[in-house]
């Protein structure tokens, strides 16, 4: 059984923070609009999903042997973390980055995020990679929680297109920055506790 309260607010703070696939999502929306890029979401979804299987499928048979690997890979996790925040507040006022959007370039981009480790090795249950009902069930929560993002993200792009947009986006970049940095905190606490 999934616990809700823990797993949707850990998976909604890292699909909200800035990376490879929402800025290309946020850039489609800025280039294409916000209805033509909609078609984007479920190639984020797909990429994710099979993502996040291929890591988990793979973590729980070689944690049996390695016990040390989980609270590994968890520490590697939260360092890269803080590597994201680190860039997000240094750059914060930077034009999102990114030329061109497409079903396949979101889908790749999305398959080899490394956020797709962190769900796979410290937010989606061990269960979920055990039985398909968990799986199920946890990629059922996490699609709720991904698809008002991607969009949000697409909307994004959309309204800083606009000229009379009203939040600066180095404000959204360093608040997501802090966001990283509280969420690494818990992760590396967690791995060495």
């Amino acid at each position: 059984m999934i616990d809700v309260l823990t797993f949707v607010p850990a998976v909604a703070a890292i699909l909200a923070t800035p990376g490879p696939t929402n800025t290309l999502l946020a850039s489609a929306g800025a280039q294409a609009g916000f209805r033509h890029s909609l078609p984007l979401v479920p190639a984020e979804l797909f990429g994710y999903a099979l993502a996040i299987a291929g890591w988990g499928l793979f973590l729980e048979p070689a944690s049996a042997a390695l016990p040390w690997l989980k609270p590994a890979l968890r520490l590697a996790c939260a360092a890269y973390l803080v590597a994201v925040a680190w860039g997000l507040w240094s750059r914060a006022g930077e034009a999102l980055g990114g030329s061109g959007f497409g079903t396949r370039r979101v889908f790749t981009a999305t398959l080899l995020n490394p956020k797709a480790l962190l769900f796979a090795a410290v937010i989606f249950p061990e269960a979920a990679f055990r039985s398909s009902a968990a799986f199920l069930q946890a990629m059922a929560i996490f699609t709720a929680v991904i698809v008002p993002i991607a969009v949000a993200w697409i909307g994004f792009g959309s309204a800083l297109s606009r000229p009379d947009f009203l939040i600066r986006p180095q404000t959204l970049q360093r608040g997501a920055a802090l966001v990283l940095l509280t969420f690494s905190a818990s992760l590396g606490a967690a791995a060495l506790g």
